[in-house]
Parts: structure tokens; C-alpha cells; sequence
């Protein structure tokens, strides 16, 4: 995955910005990488790792640095979480422990958190007086799909820096030489929401096409709330996330390319804005682990609600 990852990442603002700083020797004590595409974030955080531990400054991907932390077997570089999926205040005393260690092979000791937003308020709190008073040639890497759940305090502390969606052109140049099928490829690319990491996942399975046509019904076959039930029993705790994510595709696909069939269904565009807004924050809420259910009624009851409003205004 690294040569895919490097193709996008390279060319980001945020790689730009850690690159100019190591160039001038201004390289932050810790870096918060948010960026919504979890299943390429560790890709991401370790060409960060590498462009900033590599002995030619650039992420070569050929020296010593370079291969070993893509192995995660450099020295003087650790990732957490050590296990599981969920960074815990063991994984925070092993960093903080080590801070206080001279590095064996570098200038600098590198720690790479992966998956913050699912770090724990404990181990959080933890990390605090370290990002405060980071001791010298200490840098922390953050990374998180999202920033919800993080803490102020955390947050506050490190030079943050996004990684927005990328475009369906960047997406697709990135991955057409692995994936072949341009049609398979352009169809999981209109359903990923910028997210490549989405896009390999839906071209491998091709499950969520399931989804889409499910997204298509609520938002165009569904009439009353009397149906809601209809809908509501297609939706679980194991589907809910990536329906959140084809809904989002698909009202930015009306907003911006179909109007006319938005029209014909009811929608307007100031209700097609309101519904975008109203899947975001129901995508803030599953991240904090709200019932399922209780969020996919909300859903269809809210998509309802603002498709009728706004066709009163």
C-alpha cells in the first residue's frame, strides 16, 4: 500500500507543511494527522515517520530509516496502540517511559499514535504533560480518522494538520495501475467519498453496492413515516457507518449534479443541506458509540422532516 499512499500523500498541504519544517529544522514536537480515511492512516503516518526520521529528509523509501519503519522495526520509532485497536494507558506509559531514553540510530526519537480517536480519556489525560513539556528530540505523530473524540487539552497541544478527502481523479490515478477494472474502479470511487482506503474496500467486495441501492430507497421510494420500519430493520451497528457515508455521496451527488432529479423527488436545495448537516452530526454520534438503531430512526425520521419542511418554505 505504501506506493498508493505515496502517490496521494506526497502532493497534500500537510505533507508540504512537515517537509518545509524538517528542511529548516522546525519540526514540531507533535503533529495531529486528522484524516477521515482510517484504513490508509497508518500508510499515511508511516510516510510521515519516514520523511521525517529519513536520512535524505525526503521519505526515499530506500534507506535504513526509511525500510524499517514500513516494517515498524526502526529503533527509534514506536507505533501504538502495541495491541488491539485501541491506544490504553499502558501503550501511554510505555511512550513516556522511552522519551527519556537516548536514541540508538537517529538524532531523534519518533512515536506514532494510529487511531487516536479511538485512545481512551485516561490514556489521554496521561499523555498531557508530555505534549506540555515534550523532552528534547522527542516527536509525537498523532493520527486519527477524526478529531470527536480527542480531548481540548490534547488537541491544543500539537500543530494539527488535515488531510482532506481527495478528488475522483487523484483517486483513480493513484489506484488504476492495481486496480484494472476501470469500471469496477469508477464505481467504487463514486461511492468512496474521497476516501481511497473506502474505494479498495468496495472494489474487493463490492458489498456496499447494497447500500447504495439502499440509500436510493430511503431517499427516493420512502414517502411516509409509516415506513419507516421498512427501512429502519435494513440497518444495523455493522452497516450503519458506511450508509452514512453513500447518504453523504449521495446528496453531494444531487447538490451538485442532479438537481433536476433532487426536484423531482421533493428536494430542495436548502433540504438537501440541511440532511448533509443532519448525517454528520449522526456520523458524530456513532463514532461515540450511539444505539444504532435509535440513530437510523433518526435518520429517516429527520430525512422526512426536512424534505417536507422545506418544501413549505
Amino acid at each position: 500500500m505504501r506506493n498508493i499512499a505515496e502517490k496521494l500523500i506526497k502532493n497534500s498541504n500537510a505533507y508540504k507543511i512537515v517537509s518545509g519544517d524538517k528542511r529548516r529544522g522546525e519540526l514540531s514536537h507533535a503533529y495531529l494527522i486528522v484524516c477521515p480515511d482510517s484504513l490508509m492512516l497508518k500508510d499515511y503516518l508511516k510516510l510521515f515517520a519516514s520523511l521525517i526520521m529519513c536520512e535524505r529528509g525526503t521519505a526515499c523509501g530506500e534507506c535504513r530509516p526509511c525500510r524499517l519503519i514500513d516494517r515498524e522495526a526502526y529503533a527509534d520509532c514506536d507505533f501504538y496502540p502495541k495491541e488491539g485497536d485501541k491506544i490504553k494507558t499502558a501503550d501511554i506509559d510505555d511512550l513516556v517511559s522511552k522519551t527519556i531514553i537516548k536514541p540508538l540510530e537517529s538524532d531523534a526519537r519518533l512515536f506514532v499514535l494510529c487511531g487516536a480517536e479511538n485512545m481512551t480519556a485516561e490514556a489521554q489525560n496521561k499523555i498531557l504533560k508530555t505534549l506540555e513539556e515534550p523532552p528534547e528530540n522527542v516527536c509525537i505523530l498523532i493520527g486519527a480518522a477524526s478529531d470527536y473524540t480527542l480531548l481540548p487539552t490534547v488537541k491544543s497541544r500539537v500543530k494539527r494538520l488535515d488531510i482532506p478527502p481527495f478528488s475522483d481523479s487523484e483517486i483513480r490515478r493513484a489506484l488504476s495501475v492495481e486496480y484494472k477494472d476501470i469500471q469496477k474502479l469508477d464505481s467504487a470511487i463514486a461511492l468512496g467519498g474521497g476516501k481511497p482506503g473506502t474505494v479498495i474496500r468496495i472494489y474487493l467486495d463490492g458489498g456496499t453496492e447494497k447500500l447504495k441501492e439502499l440509500a436510493e430507497d430511503i431517499l427516493f421510494s420512502m414517502r411516509s413515516s409509516k415506513e419507516v420500519a421498512k427501512y429502519s430493520c435494513r440497518i444495523n451497528k455493522d452497516n450503519i457507518k458506511d450508509l452514512i457515508a453513500v447518504l453523504k455521496n449521495e446528496v453531494a451527488h444531487l447538490l451538485v449534479h442532479d438537481m433536476e432529479k433532487a426536484t423531482e423527488n421533493g428536494y430542495t436545495v436548502g433540504a438537501l443541506l440541511a440532511i448533509e448537516d443532519m448525517l454528520s452530526e449522526k456520523e458524530r454520534a456513532v463514532y461515540f458509540n450511539a444505539n444504532s438503531v435509535m440513530v437510523a430512526d433518526d435518520i429517516l425520521l429527520s430525512i422526512l422532516g426536512e424534505k417536507y419542511k422545506w418544501q413549505k418554505l
